[in-house]
């Protein structure tokens, strides 16, 4: 599910936020930190993604097949749960999640249609490396998209060197590529203030990227510091763009006049590893009950045959889903006794389809109550044999995990 996604994404994201506030923040090599900012953003994307199997699962996760959770009322009647509850939290945040997706794009697009304006107007010229500056009237705060630099008339008299210098810097360093990848990051993770936090952080890396460049071309570093600062008035109007006055002016000038960085604090970077194994733990055990890629070790059953947790071909009740559910709903019955004492619950029942499609070992393993257990028990029991799974061209044993919900009147319609 894309929301259940895009809420490890954001853990990552802020896991490694953390981390680098910590760590690498406040450090000189502006080139690696840059690099490190697009690689946690990365991994953060590729993480949840990423999937295998312990090695001894527990009994709740050795399931190869989970249908649908069904319902079961006392009158009798099955039906999926997620058709009782149409509006329920998980919808409403799905909505909502979506919508300020919509909101994110219609932002985005709308500061790229007037960055394409703006470009559309004032005069032009070709600078080398097929670099073209825009001389714009009015009070513009240069800029730089692509191989475009954005400059008004009064900057372009008084102080071309030093801003052209720097935005040829953001040009050459392709910080517009790493901006879009940022625009992408927000768009999916608007709600995750993270995702927001790294983004300003790597636009902070690209300033101190460009403002050294300036500096490496023996530009005076306080004449340079005071034109920041002339021209730190003014807002950043596209978030497409790289900006010449962008905000944090104090930890840019701070910046230029502290010591370098000892190469050795490069290391510190290895403190993401840990992070980066947690995060593979947590989402090793998919949630969904599908089947997982990767093939278990068989386990014995109490007959000594070996017993599969993925196969090639899973197990089939005789006429699929469907007919499951219509043989569930002819055969569960809502005990008496629980009725009386308002008892319901969730029961999962494990069972194994031997490789002659027999249902056999069925056991509970989530409990809810003596007589619930019992009927879903009887029940599976009942089932008549299975169409059986298939591996590497025979018919083997697999597990298998069944849910029921029994629901009192009221709680189900």
């Amino acid at each position: 599910m894309l929301l259940i996604y895009q809420i490890k994404v954001g853990i990552c994201l802020i896991a490694f936020y953390l981390l680098w506030k910590l760590l690498l923040s406040r450090e000189t090599f502006h080139r690696f930190n840059r690099v490190a900012l697009l690689v946690v953003m990365t991994l953060a994307l590729v993480l949840p993604w990423i999937r295998f199997s312990i090695d001894s699962p527990s009994p709740l996760t050795q399931q190869m097949v989970m249908i649908e959770d069904l319902i079961v009322t006392p009158s009798g009647a099955i039906q999926p749960t997620q058709a009782t509850q149409p509006w329920s939290i998980l919808n409403i945040a799905t909505i909502a999640y979506f919508v300020g997706i919509v909101l994110a794009l219609a932002w985005l697009l709308h500061s790229q249609w007037s960055l394409h304006r703006l470009l559309k107007k004032g005069k032009t010229e070709s600078l080398p490396e097929g670099v073209t500056l825009h001389v714009l009237p009015g009070e513009v705060a240069p800029f730089s998209y692509f191989k475009h630099i954005v400059i008004n008339e009064q900057d372009y008299r008084d102080n071309p060197r030093e801003i052209l210098i720097h935005e040829k810097a953001h040009i050459r360093l392709r910080h517009s590529y790493d901006v879009m990848f940022m625009g992408l990051v927000t768009l999916f993770q608007w709600w995750n203030p993270a995702a927001w936090l790294l983004c300003r952080e790597l636009r902070q890396v690209h300033e101190y990227e460009a403002d050294e460049a300036v500096l490496n071309e023996h530009v005076d570093v306080k004449q340079y510091q005071l034109l920041l600062i002339r021209k730190s008035v003014g807002d950043q109007l596209f978030s497409m763009a790289n900006n010449f006055n962008y905000q944090s002016l104090k930890k840019r000038i701070r910046m230029m006049t502290i010591n370098k960085s000892s190469r050795w604090n490069r290391l510190r970077a290895l403190a993401a590893v840990p992070v980066i194994a947690l995060a593979l733990l947590a989402f090793a055990n998919p949630s969904n009950g599908t089947v997982v890629a990767n093939e278990q070790a068989p386990a014995p059953s109490p007959q000594g045959t070996k017993v599969y947790e993925a196969v090639e071909q899973m197990p089939e009740f005789p006429g699929g889903m469907e007919a499951l559910i219509n043989f569930l709903q002819e055969n569960v019955k809502y005990p008496e006794n629980a009725v009386k004492n308002n008892i319901e619950g969730r029961v999962l029942v494990q069972f194994i389809v031997d490789k002659t499609g027999q249902v056999c070992d069925a056991k509970v393993v989530r409990s809810v109550n003596e007589e619930l257990d019992a009927e879903a028990i009887r029940v599976v029991n009942s089932m008549p044999n299975f169409i059986p799974g298939r591996h590497d061209g025979k018919d083997v044993s697999v597990w298998f995990t069944l849910p029921i919900s029994f629901k009192l009147k009221g709680d189900a319609q």
